[in-house]
């Protein structure tokens, strides 16, 4: 995935973090959550999306899942 997207993507969890008066840590693990929920549904385009979400690791990282979505969002709108 692009550096500079994980890059904005890590300033977005931090303005956050910031506005609600948490850490980045908190906004992080319950961004993991509501991924987790996601990662695990029996609903098949649910599913399907986030097996398209391209990712270093085994699941995505909150960094990943925004660039990406902010990506599809962004082609939507073209």
């Amino acid at each position: 995935m692009d550096k500079k997207k994980l890059e904005v993507a890590t300033k977005a969890i931090q303005k956050l973090a910031e506005r609600d008066g948490v850490t980045v840590e908190y906004v992080r693990t319950q961004m993991k959550i509501a991924m987790i929920n996601g990662l695990c549904s029996k609903e098949p385009k649910v599913k399907a999306y986030w097996q398209s979400i391209p990712c270093e690791g085994e699941v995505p990282t909150p960094e990943e899942f925004i660039a990406y979505t902010a990506s599809v969002v962004r082609k939507g709108l073209e």
